[in-house]
């Protein structure tokens, strides 16, 4: 078989793979205007009027809205020109907020049970890690709003659970300003109101999450958890008498510390502007309770590795959705901030969707095509916000219930775009920005260095303050 008959017949099953999935879209969101009128009336006991701004309408507002640098009048505009309409942007406000919640609550489980049935990486694209379970990373990230509408900002904490084995979001929970540094307690509130799923699942958390009322709160409900150990934990003393003494607060038996240590290189630069390269070790302590008869050490320590993929998706969150400032000046801030996190969270569902599709279909065809392993060492991904930004393109079709699959081609080919990523290379996060904090930090980094480089080259660690000399001790130049 030639190559270009190949070609074709990738297109031919991608296209027919993408009608099945656009019939499933259209089905989600048919008739949604009738939807909205059935749940208003049954929660309110009345009928909303039917004027010439519908439902539909202010829904695409939303969802167009909730992408970052959108502005209320370039939405509105557009959605003006497209339905031959003259309406001001508070028209489209007014009408939005008397939508209820759970109308978009239940389109965020409908088209999660779709990924999760149909097209999920372990059983779509049978995509599989070394267990059986789930690993769900759990980690708390804040951003600005005014749910004190009192006309000021205030920091707010929400709590986020990413699916890594499917490389999926399972929610986004609101907790607001009087839940501030209280992540275990806000993870422990989300547990026990069922807003993410708990069956077959190994919790990952950061230090921050290292607590004994935690520890025995999972052991005691049989959740399976891997949390870093805190650095000022008397466990890493290595005394014996005050190791013991952390068992006796702990009630689980079977539960156990590993110890890891993980290099790698970095580069810097000395005061005279000469790169110099260091290997740095990092420690690294975990406790878990996974049986150590199918959980070894070794699958410990990469099971946490992935808790990374929870940050890298709160930076795809705050990158390409309006997230970071969350300004809504009314006295249902609340309601408005958990509508956009469903609608942040269907849109992400939906590429997610179209790229499993897209990848089992380039696979089938690279397996014609080459049939051979990746001899370069590296990791293939997708741009993300890239994706984010094509979405805009099609996604008044998709609320319209008008997708087709010929759309949903030309997305995939123009927006789905391949990253090859070399496996373990580490690079520093940077900003060359001057307005954002990053570049500060980035100076920060460069004189901090230039003082260990300093004091390891000329023998004097111990005159450095206790904070870079805990950093020197990790160091090695080579």
């Amino acid at each position: 078989m030639n190559l270009n008959n190949i070609d074709n017949i990738f297109n031919d099953k991608l296209l027919d793979d993408l009608h099945i999935f656009s019939n499933q879209l259209n089905k989600l969101f048919f008739n949604i205007n009738q939807t909205i009128y059935n749940i208003i009336f049954k929660i309110n006991k009345i009928k909303s009027r039917n004027n010439k701004l519908k439902f539909t309408d202010v829904v695409s507002y939303l969802f167009n809205y909730t992408f970052i640098n959108s502005t209320k009048n370039d939405v509105v505009s557009n959605l003006n020109y497209d339905n031959n309409l003259n309406v001001h942007y508070s028209n489209y406000q007014k009408k939005e907020a008397k939508i209820p919640l759970i109308f978009y609550y239940d389109l965020f489980n409908n088209i999660q049970s779709l990924f999760y049935s149909n097209y999920s990486d372990t059983k779509y694209l049978n995509y599989s890690i070394n267990n059986d379970k789930n690993i769900v990373c759990v980690d708390g990230t804040y951003n600005n709003t005014t749910i004190s509408n009192d006309g000021n900002l205030e920091t707010s904490l929400n709590m986020g659970y990413f699916d890594f084995n499917n490389k999926i979001p399972l929610n986004i929970t609101f907790k607001g300003v009087e839940n501030k540094n209280k992540e275990i307690k806000s993870f422990i509130h989300d547990i026990e109101n069922k807003n993410v799923n708990t069956n077959d699942v190994i919790f990952v958390f950061d230090r921050g999450y290292f607590s004994y009322d935690l520890i025995n709160y999972l052991d005691k409900n049989n959740y399976n958890y891997v949390i870093r150990v805190k650095k000022s934990s008397l466990y890493l003393k290595k005394d014996n008498k005050k190791i013991n003494k952390i068992k006796k607060q702990i009630n689980n038996k079977n539960v156990r510390f590993v110890n890891y240590e993980n290099k790698y290189i970095l580069e810097k630069k000395n005061k005279n502007n000469i790169k110099i390269k260091l290997e740095k070790t990092t420690k690294c302590d975990l406790v878990t309770n996974l049986n150590i008869n199918d959980y070894n050490d070794v699958m410990i320590k990469n099971i946490y590795k992935n808790r990374w993929s929870i940050e890298v998706f709160f930076k795809i969150l705050k990158l390409n959705f309006k997230f970071t400032n969350m300004n809504y000046h009314n006295v249902n801030s609340k309601t408005q901030y958990e509508k956009q996190y469903f609608i942040i969270l269907i849109q992400y569902y939906i590429i997610r969707i179209i790229e499993n599709i897209y990848l089992k279909n380039l696979n089938d065809l690279n397996k014609h095509k080459f049939n051979k392993n990746n001899k370069n060492k590296y990791v293939m991904k997708h741009n993300k916000s890239l994706m984010i930004k094509g979405l805009k393109k099609i996604i008044n079709n998709i609320i319209n219930a008008n997708i087709n699959k010929y759309l949903l081609y030309q997305y995939s080919n123009n927006f789905i775009s391949k990253i090859n990523i070399k496996i373990d290379i580490y690079k520093e996060r940077k900003c060359k920005n001057p307005s954002y904090k990053w570049y500060i930090k980035s100076y920060a980094e460069y004189y901090k260095y230039n003082k260990i480089i300093d004091a390891i080259l000329k023998n004097k660690i111990d005159d450095l303050d206790k904070n870079l000399k805990l950093l020197a001790s990790e160091l090695k130049i080579i």
